[in-house]
């Protein structure tokens, strides 16, 4: 018995001793406690630097900066209003960049100039600087049928998606039909047509090698004598005796004693007009002579020369609309007075003016 209590006194010292080893200064009861706290603590750490990471701050970025608009920075002039005639067809059209302030990486840009929408010219893949210009010349084609017109000459310049628009004006000032003639030195530039049964006569000029274009258009008195077919102009004078002893203004022969003139006056005075043969006119009054307005004889007289084919004969059908004729009231004073003279005197030409102001 006092063998068995020896043995286990033994026992007890030695796991004593290896208490104390494992964790000196400690009680060997508080030595369980402190492990546990140990192990807790490291756990916790572990799962806060595992699900909540540290907040990261992203670094700080500078705001785009805004497009640059091509109407700000650049300016482009074209010339004032530009004029073309016959006599000058041709004009020099320069576009200017005064000021072009384009980032130094991206000046590439184009440059279109349209007339009335139509590609005149264009120069692509160009850099714009300040000073820079671009040139092109400006042709018009006149013909005696072009009317005077104004175009719109656009330049178009396009940089980066956008474009810049300028615009001018270009004014097409033609000759009157006759100046034209005049000027290319064609010695027959026009062809007559006497339309008896119409009592119209059509003043044509030649183009593309024939006389197509009517230049123009009176009302005319023709008579039961005027003959038909195919005759050519012969000579004139300002004022000329006709049958029955009256005068005429601005005789042209067109076959003998059948002549272009104006309505007959009583005497060679410009006042003296008989105003019922002219409210007949339109209608088939004279003794075969074909008779015009004042206007008529003297454009014929002035524009035609010697030589002008003029065609004599019927139609159904009026080629061109019909003049409106014009009837004078024979009580007014002014009826002596032919209303298309230009003359000066005239009455009615001094009305006219104060309505054309």
């Amino acid at each position: 018995m006092k063998k068995l209590l020896c043995i286990l006194f033994l026992l007890l010292l030695l796991t004593g001793c290896q208490t104390v080893q494992a964790d000196p200064g400690h009680p060997t009861s508080a030595a369980p406690t402190s492990t546990r706290t140990a192990t807790g603590t490291l756990l916790a750490e572990t799962v806060a630097v595992t699900t909540e990471p540290a907040e990261t701050i992203p670094p700080e970025t500078e705001a785009p900066a805004p497009p640059i608009a091509l109407a700000d920075c650049v300016e482009l002039v074209l010339p004032d209003a530009l004029t073309l005639t016959p006599d000058s067809p041709t004009a020099t059209v320069t576009v200017s960049f005064p000021r072009a302030e384009l980032p130094a990486d991206d000046r590439c840009c184009s440059l279109s100039l349209l007339l009335d929408g139509e590609l005149l010219a264009h120069w692509s893949s160009f850099e714009l600087s300040p000073a820079l210009t671009r040139e092109t010349t400006l042709r018009a084609a006149f013909t005696v049928r072009d009317p005077d017109r104004t175009a719109l000459l656009e330049a178009r310049l396009c940089w980066n998606g956008q474009t810049l628009v300028r615009g001018t004006t270009v004014r097409l000032d033609n000759d009157e039909p006759e100046v034209f003639y005049a000027k290319s030195g064609d010695s027959r530039p026009y062809s007559i047509d006497v339309l008896c049964n119409q009592n119209v006569v059509i003043v044509y000029g030649r183009e593309d090698g024939g006389y197509t274009y009517p230049v123009k258009v009176w009302l005319c008195s023709t008579g039961n004598s005027t003959p038909y077919g195919t005759y050519w102009l012969g000579g004139k004078k300002e004022w000329g005796a006709l049958f029955g002893g009256v005068w005429g203004q601005y005789i042209s022969i067109i076959d003998g004693d059948i002549l272009f003139h104006s309505v007959p006056y009583y005497h060679m005075a410009k006042d003296s007009l008989k105003t019922e043969e002219y409210n007949k006119l339109g209608t088939t009054a004279s003794m075969g002579c074909v008779r015009l307005p004042v206007e008529g004889a003297k454009w014929i007289y002035d524009n035609c020369p010697r030589g002008t084919t003029v065609h004599i004969f019927d139609t159904n059908e009026l080629p061109v609309e019909r003049p409106e004729a014009q009837i004078l009231d024979p009580e007014d004073p002014r009826s002596g007075w032919d209303p298309t003279d230009p003359d000066e005197e005239n009455p009615w030409r001094a009305e006219q003016l104060t309505i054309d102001k």
